[in-house]
């Protein structure tokens, strides 16, 4: 009798029948089980909060929660997640913000189910993984899709400092609007400027909305 611990894993997909297709899938394996499968990005973001998982299983097109909200909760608690992103999204932009999202793995909804093993095997021993058509997609915008790094993604709070940036907002202002220190908000700025390699504020603001991180009103 095998006594191995198998690894727990959430999936979340908002189309029933595609979350019991995963779910299918996924409890076939032998290293794995799904601990807890929903249809809402509300309540998986009450789960993710409450216990850790080895593997999440996600859609980013969510209606009452968007699905790279997740990712950047599942990131602020454990940087070290592997998160699989399973979507039908294939435009640019998706494909673009997926490629700095600093998830592990990216199957397409088009892709044989064969590939969603290989994802989940490939992240239970810390290997990225992206199936032929993403990989493929992302090489025409002259983008690496095997080098997804958690931690050149920044986290909700990092957000939050740079959309402050992007109103134009200065530090004293940041400290007020987010009710955090004035050395809180510098020590982010800094962090946010060695992560985008930016110059400067205007520089930052400029590469992460062009990433997609923000947006200006």
């Amino acid at each position: 009798m095998d006594k191995r611990v198998k690894a727990e894993i959430l999936v979340v997909d908002d189309h029933s029948l595609v979350l019991e297709g995963i779910c299918k899938v996924v409890n076939k394996m032998s290293e794995v089980v799904v601990a807890d499968a929903v249809t809402s990005g509300l309540k998986a973001s009450e789960l993710i909060a409450k216990r850790d998982y080895d593997i999440y299983i996600l859609d980013v097109s969510i209606p009452d929660m968007s699905g790279f909200d997740l990712i950047a909760q599942i990131r602020e608690l454990n940087e070290n997640a592997r998160i699989i992103v399973n979507t039908m999204h294939e435009e640019v932009w998706t494909v673009n913000r997926l490629a700095q999202s600093g998830v592990n793995a990216v199957v397409l909804k088009a892709s044989a189910s064969t590939e969603l093993v290989e994802a989940v095997r490939s992240v239970l021993k810390g290997e990225p993984y992206t199936c032929a058509r993403f990989a493929s997609i992302s090489q025409k915008l002259n983008r690496n899709s095997s080098e997804l790094l958690p931690r050149d993604v920044p986290t909700k709070r990092e957000c939050d400092v740079l959309q402050a940036l992007g109103k134009g907002l200065n530090t004293h202002e940041i400290a007020n609007l987010l009710q955090i220190s004035e050395n809180t908000v510098e020590t982010f700025r800094k962090r946010l400027m060695a992560k985008f390699g930016a110059k400067n504020a205007i520089d930052l603001v400029v590469k992460a909305v062009s990433k997609g991180w923000i947006t200006l009103e």
